[in-house]
């Protein structure tokens, strides 16, 4: 029986007692309709002998293993040698390969099809293992020059977190960090680094690659004059690389999303040269890219080459989506867009421990405890001093119905506690960030299984949504908790000093005022399921006479 090479099939034909009658009927038809098809129907390409040495093959592609590869792109291990394919007639249709494998593929491994061009692998599509795991087949959208079969690596997901320059890092965040990105520094027109980042303490042992940014329109501006000349992004180039040798730092972070589409190519020469040089150090690159939008049937990728960039660097932060109410059908469409387009492996999601609030100027950040102030807000109707058993209408001015407001529920198309009310420039909605929510965000990691998520501000400011546990199971263990609040518990409660209350819970109550004369505290708790938050409203109880007076 003759041997098996690496090579099964290409677009899988018949069995051989077929082969060349089905090339016939194949082509006989592609005459008939007009089509241009290439002649890849043929004979299995076969790599070696009996006797393990290079045997002659038919038709127009041959092969051949290299005896050294260069080392895998980040987060890989091969599975297979890597290929050298060789064809009489420039190939220029799709094909399906059926490589065979160095190493056994079991179910679950995640295999990809990758060629090596220009000094750099280039990930060209998911792959299968076929028949006893020996072999492994993927579609390739044009027939490379080159062919390798690679496993991603099984390890620990990557959890990056950004620290913006003159916060307080939280502590808690270390046992889950892989790499904390410390904020401040931005890009001069002549191509050099300014800016000054946060203060670490001595004993944070954590690795640390400062992000590199641009905070406002002269910052852009600098930028994108650098990307357009071949001069500054040399000296650019350079300046990136002398700053992360000279501060010891372990690689460096790049949010240029202020980029002019125009100047992509500009970008991408850059990333290029940062990563050769970054690499040959021992050192990472990230960036932060704007999620690609969508217009009718295409992406418009605003400029970014995702492919080259994803080969070049160790993971692409995709920026946030701001508007949680589509926050979900965006992400997951972009998702859907990207993962097959570069590797989920490559791609980190990006987490945040803020709430939001949207108004009509926008989307805000703002910190889970002022979320719940916000919606804790004390009134009372009628205002001002009451007489002795008088009767008050206590209420929620941003949740009760009357005045505009809704109550805080869990709305499970967002994944989030939720509430709207009326202020300042008319209709506000408010989605509380918690562990309730972010672990939903976790868990979209996990389904399209992504290199790890990037945290937005790993500061103290934003320690009260208490992620930090979700976080480490699912970078640890790749798991996630799911669960949704007690909807009891975000009901309000209230507590009087005195007087006497209708009912204990509700976002408006009835109080009446005691007989006795003088200031009583009515509380307001509000809670999203875990953190509970209290404001107090002072109501004076006077004599009829007073309370009416001016």
């Amino acid at each position: 029986m003759e041997d098996r090479g690496p090579f099964d099939r290409i677009l899988q034909p018949e069995p051989v007692r077929e082969r060349d009658r089905t090339a016939s009927i194949v082509v006989a038809a592609a005459v008939v309709l007009g089509l241009v098809l290439l002649v890849l129907v043929l004979p299995p390409v076969s790599l070696f002998s009996n006797g393990g040495g290079r045997a002659a093959v038919s038709g127009p592609v041959s092969a051949k293993a290299r005896d050294q590869s260069p080392a895998p792109p980040a987060g890989y291990e091969p599975v297979s040698p890597l290929f050298d394919l060789v064809s009489k007639e420039p190939v220029r249709q799709s094909a399906r390969l059926t490589v065979n494998l160095s190493v056994t593929a079991h179910d679950g491994d995640r295999l990809s099809l990758f060629t090596y061009q220009n000094e750099e692998w280039r990930r060209l599509a998911d792959a299968e293992a076929v028949g006893d795991g020996s072999a492994a087949a993927g579609e390739v959208p044009l027939l490379p020059d080159n062919i390798a079969v690679f496993r991603q690596a099984n390890q620990m997901r990557a959890v990056l977190g950004s620290l913006p320059a003159g916060a307080e890092l939280d502590t808690q965040a270390l046992g889950a960090l892989t790499t904390l990105n410390i904020g401040g520094f931005f890009p001069v027109s002549n191509g050099s680094i300014a800016g000054d980042g946060p203060q670490l303490a001595a004993d944070v042992n954590v690795a640390v690659a400062p992000t590199i940014g641009t905070g406002d329109q002269d910052q852009a501006g600098a930028l994108n004059s650098i990307l357009a000349s071949a001069e500054l992004r040399s000296a650019h180039a350079q300046g990136i690389v002398d700053f992360v040798r000279d501060g010891g730092y372990a690689g460096i972070d790049l949010d240029y999303r202020a980029m002019d589409a125009v100047n992509g190519e500009g970008f991408t020469s850059l990333a290029r040269d940062l990563s050769s040089a970054l690499r040959a150090d021992g050192k990472s690159l990230t960036l932060t890219l704007p999620l690609p939008s969508q217009q009718g049937g295409e992406w418009d990728t605003h400029g970014f080459d995702w492919p080259t960039l994803a080969s070049l660097v160790d993971a692409i932060k995709l920026a946030p989506e701001p508007d949680q109410s589509v926050y979900y059908t965006e992400m997951e469409a972009v998702l859907g867009y990207l993962t097959p387009l570069v590797g989920g492996s490559k791609l980190l999601l990006t987490i945040s421990p803020y709430s939001h609030e949207r108004a009509a100027d926008g989307v805000h950040d703002l910190t889970l405890t002022d979320a719940l102030t916000q919606a804790g807000l004390p009134a009372a109707q009628p205002a001002g001093a009451v007489a002795p058993g008088a009767t008050v209408q206590a209420l929620g001015q941003n949740l009760a119905a009357t005045t505009g407001g809704s109550d805080l529920h869990w709305d499970d198309s967002v994944r989030a506690v939720t509430f709207s009310y009326t202020g300042a420039g008319g209709d506000r909605t408010i989605w509380l960030a918690n562990v309730f929510s972010e672990s939903f965000r976790l868990d979209l990691a996990r389904r399209y299984e992504l290199g790890g998520v990037a945290i937005t501000d790993v500061s103290t400011r934003g320690a009260d949504a208490a992620v930090w546990p979700a976080v480490r199971q699912y970078a640890q263990a790749g798991e996630v908790a799911l669960a949704t609040p007690n909807g009891s518990l975000l009901t309000p409660s209230w507590s009087a000093s005195g007087g006497t209350l209708a009912s204990e819970s509700g976002a408006s109550v009835s109080w009446q005022a005691p007989q006795e004369t003088g200031e009583y505290v009515l509380t307001l708790i509000v809670s999203d399921g875990v953190t509970r938050v209290g404001q107090q409203m002072a109501i004076r109880v006077e004599s009829a006479g007073a309370a009416g007076g001016p």
